[in-house]
């Protein structure tokens, strides 16, 4: 059983035992602590403890000492790779490119938070008035399973450069990657700086948040855990950073090449095993164009390789569990009895492992589960549309406000969709999504507070406003 990292040193947790499988052989990998308060109660003392003297360092200081863990995840990224494939399932060639993605946003974060300023105010003579950032004080990082390390380091380090310290809980899911990466990566940095908590979210999440000495929650997940973990800090009026669930919407017009445009929709669709927040998971098609873009989805969903990941050539692994396999499950089977029309796909794989293969349906129910809830799977519902102002309203005909694609060579309907959609990523005929600084903020039900780029880091520290005078007057 791996034991939790607190302290800079292995720390058995309690609270029972949660077996981590393969999910593309269902073969135990390992096992972490269910965990309980006690061990949260550890965790937020250390990285407590040692808030005072990593907080006093200049951001120099800090950025140095990121830079060496950025160098030694670096000299690790193979083996990491290997290990996040296995508990996760996603293809070697796309875990390795994760850590790849989480290497380059350390780094980029790292140059970016020596030029953070504060702000100053015209002032009289004699006199100043200026803005003064200072960090926060313990971040709580709960943390996703589906990018565990991509987007686990795009919190912690960004919390590490402005002064905070960190406890780390990745999710009971995929929680070894994490647990590897901390102990080799981070070891160098003071006691207590960066603390990694296992267990459930009954174990240890919950008292995580709830402790008092937590002065930030950072959390990426699903909006309901969101929900409840946002009404926790409520209650102590902590900050809390939350990205949520998405139900993103994909247009594509008339005016695009069909075949280029099914190749998007398919990565953007079926990547990951659709397993992303930002996966297209509702895509609305010209009617002029509807039937030949199925089509050509069709057959680029049939000619992805499906399999394990540490196999040559695969490009979707499994779903991450028999729980979210039945959810995917369910979801189709519910659009097909309600009428949907099944073109490709709609059945798990027969054999072990929580395989299921890229899906496309037509005639969906604008009410189904499949297009109101998040599916977080490789599901592609295809619906008509009639004018381009249809098309943006039923985009936006979610609770959720993630990101939106566009397909589309009119510069007045992008316009348009960057204008119109309800999203915090409007994406015009690309799948990406993210540019170096670059930030977002969710709207409606998929989160609070901005991600990446020079805003999130602001919105980890707090700003004092200082008024000096040179004498009492």
């Amino acid at each position: 059983m791996q034991s939790n990292w607190i302290g800079n040193r292995p720390v058995p947790g309690g609270g029972g035992e949660i077996v981590i499988l393969n999910p593309a052989t269902e073969e135990p990998l390992d096992s972490i602590p269910r965990g309980c308060a006690a061990d949260a109660e550890a965790a937020v003392a250390a990285a407590r403890g040692a808030f005072a003297a990593w907080s006093a360092r200049s951001p120099v200081e800090r950025r140095n000492a990121v830079r060496v863990a950025v160098d030694k995840l670096v000299a690790i990224r193979e083996n990491a790779a290997i290990l996040l494939t296995r508990e996760m399932g996603k293809p070697l060639a796309q875990a390795t490119a994760e850590i790849g993605a989480a290497i380059d946003t350390a780094r980029a974060f790292a140059e970016l938070v020596v030029h953070v300023r504060s702000g100053q105010q015209m002032a009289p003579a004699r006199e100043l008035n200026f803005q003064h950032r200072v960090a926060r004080g313990v971040a709580a990082c709960v943390m996703p399973w589906n990018f565990p390390i991509a987007v686990g380091l795009e919190n912690v380090v960004p919390n590490l450069l402005v002064g905070n310290t960190v406890v780390w809980k990745p999710s009971e899911k995929t929680p070894l990657t994490s647990r590897f990466i901390a102990e080799r990566v981070f070891d160098h940095l003071p006691p207590g700086v960066v603390n990694v908590l296992l267990g459930d979210g009954e174990g240890v999440g919950d008292p995580l948040v709830r402790h008092p000495q937590v002065d930030l929650l950072v959390f990426v997940g699903s909006e309901q855990t969101g929900r409840r973990l946002g009404a926790i800090c409520g209650q102590s009026l902590k900050k809390a950073i939350l990205e949520l669930g998405g139900k993103d919407a994909l247009i594509v017009d008339e005016t695009v090449d069909v075949q280029a445009a099914a190749r998007l929709a398919a990565e953007s669709t079926f990547f990951n095993a659709g397993q992303i927040c930002t996966s297209t998971e509702r895509l609305y098609v010209a009617r002029p164009i509807f039937d030949a873009f199925v089509d050509a989805l069709v057959a680029a969903s049939r000619a992805i390789r499906i399999g394990n990941g540490l196999e040559a050539g695969i490009q979707m692994g499994p779903l991450v569990d028999r729980l979210q396999l039945d959810r995917v499950s369910r979801q189709v089977d519910e659009a097909v009895g309600q009428g949907a029309t099944l073109c490709t796909g709609g059945a798990r794989l027969d054999g072990k492992g929580f395989f299921y293969p890229p899906t496309v349906l037509t005639h969906v129910a604008p009410a189904a589960a499949l297009m109101v809830e998040e599916t977080f799977g490789p599901i592609a519902p295809c619906l008509p549309f009639d004018d381009f102002e249809q098309a943006i309203a039923m985009a936006n005909d979610s609770r959720f406000g993630l990101a939106a694609i566009v397909c589309t060579t009119s510069a007045p309907r992008a316009l348009k969709a960057v204008h119109s959609l309800r999203a915090g990523m409007v994406k015009i005929n690309t799948m990406r999504g993210k540019a170096p600084g670059a930030t977002s903020e969710p709207f409606n039900a998929s989160g609070l507070g901005h991600g990446y780029g020079m805003e999130f880091l602001h919105e980890l520290t707090l700003q004092k406003s200082v008024h000096w005078r040179d004498e009492p007057q």
